[in-house]
């Protein structure tokens, strides 16, 4: 074994004596996948996955599965398993390609055998036939819905679905990264931080009048609504405001006539429905 799967490998074991199991098994490694993502940051990709593995618990029905009874006939019962629950295909896939994202890793880390317990099933994930997104007129009501006497959040709400729709679809965390930094000589420039990729893109009126009204002293923030210190409390004030926001969405969908919920999802839906017929122009 050489050096750095070695180091891996010890790494991997501090995690499992820490957790107090007994044995070792693809539980107690995926636990500490858990503990290696949140180490370095990612909060959400850490939450998601210890939610696959308490689904995968409920299936076992025990607190562990040695690696060399992780076989096909495991996956293929609890493959039927996930089915029996009714979840949507979709589901079910993430379910087992996430299971099976963790079994690659102990292999390359030498504590698993290099075979394929996943063989056989299908988890493609099957693109939706129908995205919702908003039309014009629909964009154009949201806009000029009164909002009075609504709470303070609707508003914000409201506010950052315009906005998200504005600059084409732009993702939230990006968003509230935004600094005044990122306004030159009448564009908007950032970079994605999911890909990477720098998007510039003009900065109209409209983007202005709403960043206008979260403005706050001392922050050169264009939404200053991530005030934590440390990466794990941004990002769990970050996760409180989505929920929230998304949570007015829905109410404000209902208030529009909307037969499915209104979420930022729908935002960056309705921009790219649009993109053909629509420009920005349009919709200010």
């Amino acid at each position: 074994m050489d050096n750095n799967r070695q180091k891996n490998v010890q790494t991997v074991a501090v995690h499992v004596d820490s957790q107090n199991v007994t044995g070792f098994g693809f539980v107690a490694y995926t636990n500490s996948r858990v503990e290696k993502l949140r180490d370095e940051g990612r909060y959400d990709a850490a939450i998601k996955l210890k939610k696959y593995l308490r689904k995968f618990l409920n299936y076992l029905g025990k607190n562990e599965v040695p690696f060399k009874d992780f076989d096909a006939l495991l996956m293929r019962n609890y493959h039927t398993w996930l089915k029996n629950q009714e979840l949507g295909r979709n589901t079910i896939s993430l379910y087992i390609r996430n299971l099976k994202r963790v079994y690659k890793l102990a292999v390359n880390d030498g504590l698993a055998a290099d075979c394929n317990p996943f063989e056989g099933l299908d988890v493609s994930y099957r693109v939706k036939k129908y995205r919702y997104g908003l039309t014009l007129d629909d964009v154009k009501r949201l806009r000029d819905l009164d909002l009075s006497g609504e709470s303070e959040m609707t508003v914000f709400a409201r506010d950052i679905f315009l906005f998200t729709v504005y600059t084409k679809g732009m993702r939230s965390d990006d968003i509230f990264r935004l600094t005044s930094k990122n306004i030159k000589n009448g564009q908007l420039t950032y970079r994605q931080h999911v890909t990477g990729k720098e998007i510039s893109l003009p900065w109209e009126l409209a983007m202005q009048e709403i960043a206008d009204r979260y403005k706050r002293k001392g922050s050169t923030l264009l939404f200053p609504v991530i005030t934590a210190k440390s990466p794990h409390e941004q990002w769990i004030q970050y996760d409180g405001i989505l929920h929230r926001i998304n949570y007015n969405l829905k109410k404000l969908g209902e208030k529009i006539g909307l037969d499915y919920p209104l979420n930022l999802t729908v935002a960056r839906h309705s921009w790219e429905s649009m993109t053909k017929s629509v420009s920005i122009s349009d919709l200010l």
